[in-house]
């Protein structure tokens, strides 16, 4: 429990406000179960949290993954902006050679 809300604090921004809601309210559920001294009760709170905290590592990796496909996106745009300069100074070269 206290490894999952470390995670939500440090996190937060990459994690969707519904995740964090629904975490939140998983830790508030086993709280509770532990004041009733239900194991089952307990059992079923922690599962409920163990589920719902994997969404934590899933929010990250997909933010983490999406960034990185961004920058190669971004770099490949930017090379073939590079490389029709680059072609078109090449034919204006071209261009005044032929003329004189």
């Amino acid at each position: 429990m206290f490894n999952t809300e470390k995670q939500l604090q440090e996190h937060a921004d990459k994690i969707p406000q519904n995740v964090k809601d629904q975490i939140t309210g998983d830790i508030t559920s086993l709280n509770e179960a532990m004041t009733t001294e239900d194991g089952e009760q307990i059992r079923e709170a922690l599962e409920r949290l163990k589920n719902s905290s994997m969404e934590i590592g899933k929010a990250i990796y997909s933010n983490t993954s999406s960034d990185n496909t961004e920058e190669p996106a971004q770099e490949a745009q930017k090379e073939e902006s590079t490389e029709e300069t680059k072609s078109e100074e090449g034919e204006k070269k071209e261009d005044k050679e032929e003329k004189k």
